[in-house]
């Protein structure tokens, strides 16, 4: 990275894989995480493989390296989602 900034490619593919799963564009992500509208959490599935649980409003999602599990708004998972989303 010529602009020094720590992690900025992997940040930027997951506000793009955030935006994906919430069906949002990533400007708009950006800013909803900023002032709190979308929630960002460390967490595992039932198979224990680790993910970033996502939440804006009722929408939840889970994002994990490569793949995106949608969910329901009543918090049940719905299918995965291929994703060209790299974070690490």
């Amino acid at each position: 990275m010529s602009d020094g900034r720590e992690h900025y490619d992997e940040i930027n593919a997951l506000v793009a894989a955030i935006a994906k799963a919430l069906g949002l564009p990533d400007e708009q992500v950006a800013t909803e995480i900023e002032a709190g509208a979308i929630t960002l959490s460390l967490g595992e599935d039932d198979n224990a493989n680790r993910c970033i649980d996502v939440q804006r409003g009722d929408v939840r999602a889970q994002v994990y390296q490569g793949a995106i599990r949608h969910a329901s708004p009543d918090g049940e998972t719905g299918g995965d989602a291929g994703g060209e989303s790299g974070q690490g």
